[in-house]
């Protein structure tokens, strides 16, 4: 077998697994709100596999694509592709390392908005409890916390979460360069798409663990919001980028 091949693949499962975990708007940040105020263990389980499947699926079909757009490059043209390709990879992890935040500091200016309206509706809630007692059931203030836009897509629920995880996955994340890289110099339509299936199992099995965790332990939300876990991933994600950039360009 291919050893570009075998070491994308081993390099896009490791950063789909870092990626579910990193506190980005691709992950379990956007997932978190909608099961934070869950009680009941099938229904956290039903949103998140519909929001894996979003992922998933993009994935497949990014991966198909580029795969096909792959195989009807000329080959006098695929050596320049490879050689810039390589050169973009090396760049953009020399980036992610250097400055972690630089194309990828979304996710917390999300976060803090989503605190503030929390710490908003919990105040008006108690306020009007001290007023009126009608229409409060428990599934309704587990929902409290959210803004109007986001309300809106709990309502829907499992489908809205499948329409989230696949716009995020059609939206690029830093982390997914190896696989572009790879899918274009492919020339395969099975290789290039099963490249990008390893990335979106290895986000599927860190979103669930991540999720799990917070409905099993709240607190670990904030502990993954720390300052430094975004950097550290985005760095590790960056190193690996590098590698995979020369390592391609010499093999």
């Amino acid at each position: 077998m291919d050893t570009i091949f075998l070491v994308a693949l081993q390099s896009s499962l490791f950063l789909g697994l870092i990626h579910g975990v990193n506190p980005c708007g691709h992950s379990w940040v956007v997932l978190a709100p909608f099961v934070a105020g869950e009680h009941r263990g099938s229904r956290v389980a039903l949103l998140t596999a519909s929001f894996f499947g979003g992922t998933a699926l993009a994935c497949l079909a990014i991966g198909a694509s580029l795969g096909a757009v792959s195989a009807g490059i000329p080959q006098h043209i695929k050596e320049v592709t490879d050689t810039v390709t390589a050169l973009v990879l090396v760049v953009l992890g020399l980036v992610l390392i250097i400055k972690p935040g630089l194309l990828h500091s979304h996710s917390h200016e999300h976060g803090d908005g989503h605190e503030h309206h929390h710490d908003h509706d919990h105040a008006h809630h108690h306020e009007h409890d001290g007023k009126d007692h009608h229409g409060h059931s428990r599934e309704g203030s587990a929902c409290s916390c959210s803004a109007p836009a986001l309300s809106r897509w709990q309502k829907a629920g499992a489908a809205g979460l499948f329409v989230i995880g696949f716009m995020n996955m059609i939206v690029p994340c830093p982390t997914v360069a190896i696989m572009y890289k790879y899918a274009l110099d492919s020339g395969s339509i099975g290789a290039s798409t099963a490249v990008f299936a390893s990335y979106a199992l290895g986000t599927g099995l860190s979103l669930a663990v991540v999720i799990f965790a917070i409905y099993k332990v709240t607190t670990m939300m904030r502990t993954l919001r720390r300052p430094w876990v975004e950097p550290l991933i985005m760095r590790t994600a960056g190193a690996l980028t590098v590698f995979f950039g020369v390592f391609s360009y010499f093999h």
